[in-house]
């Protein structure tokens, strides 16, 4: 699969590649919104909503452990724009890591059955929430942080995962999107080998007869034919 052409242009490889680059892309320059509209442009604002939740989880259905940079360099970032501690950067780093758990659910429900019934896809974000908070806590305890102050402190992260949960209810009725990108891709390459050659055909192509071919070769024969060679 690798190095076969997607539609004649891109390979399999350059495709995740890309694929997984934008989306990185997009989280990055949403966190960078973020930080720009609470601290320069909009100062009393009273929270943000951050890209995270919404596109590790969408990455984790297409690409699997592929989507674990997505939360780590998230939090690391974070970090970084709020210039945090040390422990600040292993609390968040680990602690968004706790999000790729919800693979696991995967095993339980499949994929497309998951993503079949919204009320079924409201399972995988609320999840991915409850572990993040839980993974933050628990990292934070491990520095002598309470458990249950850290959560509540992370409070306002709700709103970030009420957006995932929108997000995904969205993005699940667009084709493609949250399916596994490796088995939807051999499912196109499949369907175009089992296609009859006619359904490539466009609608108002006729076959001709033989003696309508040779009509019509004589008729452009003598519609080409200079006037000095009759």
């Amino acid at each position: 699969m690798s190095n076969r052409n997607i539609f004649g242009r891109l390979s399999y490889n350059q495709y995740k590649f890309w694929d997984l680059f934008l989306f990185l892309v997009i989280m990055g320059l949403f966190e960078l919104i973020n930080y720009m509209a609470l601290n320069h442009w909009f100062s009393n604002m009273l929270f943000t909503v951050s890209l995270m939740y919404a596109i590790s989880l969408i990455v984790l259905v297409r690409w699997n452990w592929f989507a674990s940079l997505f939360p780590v360099l998230d939090g690391i970032l974070y970090c970084v724009l709020y210039g945090a501690t040390a422990q600040m950067y292993v609390i968040y780093a680990v602690g968004n890591a706790f999000l790729l758990l919800s693979w696991f659910i995967f095993k339980l429900i499949p994929k497309k059955k998951l993503f079949s019934r919204w009320y079924l896809t409201l399972i995988y974000p609320v999840a991915a929430v409850i572990l993040v908070f839980i993974g933050r806590s628990a990292v934070a305890a491990c520095f002598g942080y309470d458990f249950i102050g850290v959560m509540a402190e992370n409070a306002w992260d709700l709103v970030s995962g009420a957006f995932a949960v929108i997000a995904l209810l969205v993005v699940r009725r667009i084709d493609g999107m949250l399916v596994d990108q490796k088995e939807y891709l051999l499912e196109l390459e499949e369907q175009k080998k089992g296609r009859p050659a006619d359904e490539d055909k466009w609608e108002g192509y006729t076959e001709l007869s033989e003696d309508e071919l040779k009509y019509f070769r004589s008729d452009s024969e003598s519609i080409l034919k200079k006037p000095d060679d009759k």
